[in-house]
């Protein structure tokens, strides 16, 4: 167990699904929590020689996120990474001091995927001349839903939901449904 993690009282299942990272940090960013999703976040495409040492690690990746040393108040807006070649979203909440016996106050950092914009999806299906439904259809496969979760979300059927697929994936000229999503973040 990395010493980030001791707090950890999510199971490895429920951050997968949630998708949320979450680092506990105090003022000079040192971690005091780390939940799973924030590590693979943090982690991804490094190299298992550069990480050496945990907390050092974690400081220094944060560094470059935020692009300072020290966090001192909680971001209005979201600061915008990249891990790999997914985009990320990082939100500060300063908690209180005395919070876990500490003195000072600690930073919640939140890191979340950045998901193409309603406008972006517009965009895209006027680009490849989508109707109302395979638009609708898209943004739930970019939301990484199944073809019965899409049904469900839809009230159609899952067959229903193969077919918006197959006409998505005709008119974007791809032949997968990850095609359809990595031709979207290209675009």
């Amino acid at each position: 167990m990395l010493p980030a993690q001791r707090l950890s009282s999510f199971s490895l299942a429920d951050q997968r699904e949630s998708d949320l990272g979450f680092v506990l940090v105090d003022q000079r960013l040192r971690p005091v929590y780390t939940n799973s999703v924030a590590i693979h976040i943090l982690k991804y495409g490094a190299d298992p020689l550069e990480v050496g040492e945990w907390d050092v690690f974690v400081r220094e990746k944060l560094r470059r996120i935020l692009r300072s040393g020290h966090v001192a108040t909680a971001s209005v807006t979201p600061i915008m990474f990249s891990s790999g070649r997914r985009r990320y979203m990082c939100r500060s909440f300063v908690l209180s001091a005395g919070t876990l016996g500490t003195p000072a106050p600690l930073i919640g950092l939140l890191m979340e995927r950045h998901v193409r914009t309603r406008n972006e999806l517009q965009e895209a299906s006027a680009r490849f001349h989508l109707s109302p439904r395979e638009r609708q259809t898209l943004a739930h496969l970019t939301h990484g839903l199944t073809t019965k979760e899409i049904a469900k979300c839809m009230n159609v059927s899952p067959n229903t939901v193969k077919q918006f697929v197959r006409l998505i994936m005709i008119k974007m000229n791809v032949t997968t449904r990850s095609g359809v999503v990595g031709k979207l973040l290209a675009s």
